[in-house]
């Protein structure tokens, strides 16, 4: 099975797509493969990703989770939607449907819920253990889910699908307390998923020039202790432009120390995960 990790804050602005992305790219540039899927109706992973939106017609995530209950279960497999993202990594687009009202009264109400990420995963290794399927950049030893900046079933969901969660937060006093209510979350979902845990807390687009800044980042480390990541992600003029071009740091800027955090990070999910580095 790929080890499955939800990027995870209900606060928004916290750099869920731009760490899952990132992260994506330096867990590929150290020989892990990875799948990237797009749970959040604002579809900014797919976009930068994918290039754009989805369109109504196409196919995404929602669709896959749709029919995990359905008669036509086979249909809109992980394997059949993943794509190459043009970084050694695959992602899954989102779609519109991925809204709460629309997810909770379909997806939330179905006799699956709130399994059917985690039947989609067990399905997929199935499948390509047995020669059964290929994509780009498959089978995997990661697969990384960009969350919505909420605490609804979509999360749920993500959650019970995953065997553990990334937190990247902001060095503010409005991320320490976002991230309590997202622990008291963590226990409410332990009781459908009792392995999940939490691989760590990453402090991220930090502006070392305030002192402020600094402060807070200390009390995170000194909270949360062997929770937070050794890595930290300062504020860098390059993880913004690859953001808005829709680009790759190794492509885009590869001498920038940006790149260095990301593989940085890679590493120590890794260690944590105690996946097998490739030699």
């Amino acid at each position: 099975m790929p080890e499955v990790i939800s990027v995870v804050n209900q606060k928004g602005g916290v750099g869920k797509t731009t760490t899952t992305v990132n992260l994506a790219a330096g867990l590929s540039e150290i020989g892990q493969s990875v799948l990237v899927i797009d749970f959040d109706a604002q579809m900014n992973s797919t976009n930068w990703m994918l290039g754009r939106e989805t369109e109504e017609d196409e196919a995404s995530i929602f669709d896959s989770l749709d029919t995990v209950a359905g008669e036509e279960a086979e249909e809109f497999s992980l394997a059949e939607l993943a794509e190459d993202s043009g970084a050694g990594f695959d992602f899954i687009p989102a779609g519109e449907d991925m809204i709460a009202n629309t997810f909770d009264s379909t997806i939330g109400r179905s006799g699956a819920y709130p399994n059917q990420l985690r039947v989609r995963v067990e399905e997929l290794e199935r499948e390509f253990e047995k020669g059964l399927i290929s994509t780009p950049n498959g089978p995997y030893d990661y697969c990384l889910v960009d969350c919505p900046p909420s605490l609804g079933r979509a999360i749920m969901v993500a959650l019970v699908g995953s065997d553990g969660i990334l937190v990247p937060v902001a060095a503010d006093g409005f991320s320490m307390q976002g991230l309590k209510q997202l622990l008291n979350t963590i226990r409410e979902v332990r009781i459908n998923n009792s392995d999940l845990e939490i691989i760590g807390i990453l402090a991220n687009n930090l502006d070392l020039r305030s002192g402020l800044v600094k402060d807070m980042e200390e009390a995170l480390h000194n909270r949360y202790e062997d929770l937070m990541f050794e890595t930290s992600i300062p504020w860098r003029s390059k993880i913004n432009e690859v953001t808005t071009l829709g680009t790759y740091l190794k492509d885009h800027a590869p001498s920038s120390d940006a790149r260095s955090f990301y593989k940085s990070l890679a590493h120590e999910v890794v260690e944590r995960t105690q996946a097998p580095t490739p030699a």
